[in-house]
């Protein structure tokens, strides 16, 4: 063997010695060890924003929020644990998420507007006239006692049924003249959606479209063009599900002249999922106004852990 072949042999072994840490790291986080997504979520949830502080610190005020202290164990497990009772059902184990959709939706109709917290806040002055202490678990559980006729949640688990119709209504406008690519437009659900009878999407889910190409009209007559596509929709329980607007929803909203219909020269890309609608005026920009209503439809089977409604 070469002294210079010797030589780039060892630089390689070096370097992959060296490197070796960083890699295991990354592919342990690509793999989820440490589920950030969800802790973002779980924060998203509670709060209305994401913390920017360290994984500890941001453990921790979730841990005095949910649990009113700090729990034991290593980062990891700890945050399996929030996430694990914050978001995740079964059918004898309904996550907070799930008990408190429950709730408020049992009293008031719908879903409440705001974060976690602030609803909680809202129903508590509805029921008990006053907001308790005590941790959000407590608090949840509390409101879920003394309002919840029945031993057991009334908990069914259905399948979703792929293209039922879902109306909406945005909560925000969308115009080509102002929006950027990736801007997300918040929406809510207009009415209960079932599966038999079983509820899977109550009135007052929160949903949001997001914008994924966006063209200003321009001079020569040239077309505003703004195309959008639905992120997933959350359950009742929580779970995420596929919604978009494909054949059926672009006919109701063409039959009943809603956002995306006759009244704007809309296209639906059928058949591709994220990218959904476009809309086209002549020569000139568009805006959907917040108000508008429009339908979108659920894409994909999937089981749902839903309320039995007699």
């Amino acid at each position: 063997m070469s002294s210079r072949y010797k030589n780039i042999v060892t630089a390689v072994l070096l370097i992959t010695l060296l490197f070796t840490p960083f890699l295991r790291y990354t592919e342990l986080n690509a793999a989820g060890i440490i589920p950030l997504n969800e802790l973002r979520e779980v924060e998203e949830l509670l709060y209305g924003i994401t913390a920017d502080a360290p994984i500890i610190e941001r453990v921790k005020k979730v841990e005095n929020t949910v649990y009113n202290q700090e729990q034991s164990g290593s980062i990891v497990e700890r945050t399996e644990k929030i996430t694990s009772d914050v978001l995740r059902s079964s059918k004898d184990n309904p996550s907070l998420l799930f008990l408190l959709n429950t709730v408020e939706w049992s009293i008031t109709g719908e879903l409440g507007v705001g974060n976690l917290i602030e609803r909680i806040n809202n129903l508590e002055q509805k029921v008990i006239g006053d907001n308790s202490e005590g941790s959000l678990k407590e608090r949840i559980e509390k409101l879920y006692t003394i309002s919840i006729k029945g031993a057991e949640m009334p908990i069914n688990k259905v399948k979703s049924e792929k293209n039922q119709l879902i109306r909406v209504e945005l909560l925000e406008s969308i115009t080509s003249e102002t929006a950027s690519r990736g801007e997300k437009i918040p929406y809510r659900v207009l009415e209960d959606i079932k599966v038999e009878n079983t509820l899977i999407i109550p009135k007052g889910s929160k949903g949001e479209l997001e914008v994924t190409e966006i063209e200003e009209a321009g001079k020569m007559g040239r077309d505003g063009d703004l195309k959008i596509g639905f992120p997933k929709l959350q359950t009742i329980d929580g779970t995420p599900i596929r919604v978009a607007i494909r054949e059926e929803a672009q006919e109701e909203n063409e039959s009943q002249k809603l956002a995306i219909g006759a009244s704007i020269l809309g296209t639906a890309l059928l058949g591709l999922p994220g990218v959904v609608a476009g809309f086209f005026v002549e020569g000139k920009e568009k805006e959907i106004p917040a108000g508008s209503n429009l339908f979108i439809q659920i894409t994909e089977s999937k089981e749902l852990n839903g309320i039995l409604i007699e």
